[in-house]
């Protein structure tokens, strides 16, 4: 007759203990990582609607650093190339498709520069009022946007744009040498008739405080389920001890 011997509680948790103990690591690495995120975020934020607020200047001929100076306020004056305009990106307005009005800004002793008017219905290529000779636009310094995976192909030949990228845009255009600022400026406003200029720069969203209240809550119902299971194995590891 042979004699059944029970395996060591121990034995049977090492291994879902391990793992549970690296998974545990992974997720409140991940609620820390967004715990970080969001206090940069917050900051940054902070640092927007602080330039957002600084009354309108001068747009400097030369900017060194664009990144510092974004959503902050500028006036910059100059004559708009319309034969040269395009249209970059997608967005909805009052039920209706259309797209962002960029024309090249030409300056006396300075770079041409990209000046984002605001939205216009697409398709067709929009007809809008054209302001003739020197103008002043006040907006928004905006950094060229990122492709992502996603993002369309461009089609240059219609003048249809889907990322904000003075150089490719001004390449398609046959835009004049200088090469044009690697930035723009979106104008603010408050018409209503296309182009509709933004009324204030857009905001990034800030979503890491409800990703690191997910990371650290798996974390915690993990932990828990685990203690659950262990002390119920041990529990009947005692119960079948001779």
């Amino acid at each position: 007759m042979s004699s059944h011997t029970p395996v060591p509680a121990w034995r049977v948790l090492f291994w879902p203990g391990l793992a549970t103990a690296i998974t545990l690591a992974i997720l409140l690495s991940l609620g820390t990582w967004q715990a970080q995120r969001l206090a940069w975020k917050n900051a940054w934020i902070e640092q927007l609607r602080a330039g957002e607020a600084t009354p309108p200047e001068a747009l400097p001929t030369r900017v060194d650093d664009p990144a510092s100076l974004v959503f902050r306020r500028f006036t910059v004056t100059g004559r708009l190339d319309h034969a040269k305009s395009v249209v970059v990106g997608i967005a909805e307005r009052n039920r209706s498709i259309g797209a962002f009005l960029a024309t090249p800004m030409l300056r006396d002793g300075a770079a041409p520069l990209w000046i984002v008017r605001g939205w216009v219905p697409y398709p067709p290529f929009p007809s809008v009022p054209e302001a003739e000779g020197e103008v002043t636009v006040t907006g928004f310094l905006m950094l060229p946007e990122r492709r992502g995976w996603f993002t369309p192909d461009d089609r240059p030949e219609e003048r249809r744009f889907w990322a904000m990228q003075p150089a490719l845009m001004a390449e398609a255009v046959g835009l004049p040498a200088p090469a044009p600022a690697p930035f723009a400026i979106a104008a603010l406003g408050t018409a209503a008739e296309p182009p509709v200029p933004q009324r204030r720069p857009p905001m990034p969203r800030n979503d890491h405080l409800g990703y690191a209240i997910t990371w650290y809550g798996l974390a915690a119902a993990l932990a828990v389920f685990f203690g659950f299971w262990a002390r119920s194995l041990l529990a009947r590891a005692r119960e079948e001890q001779p």
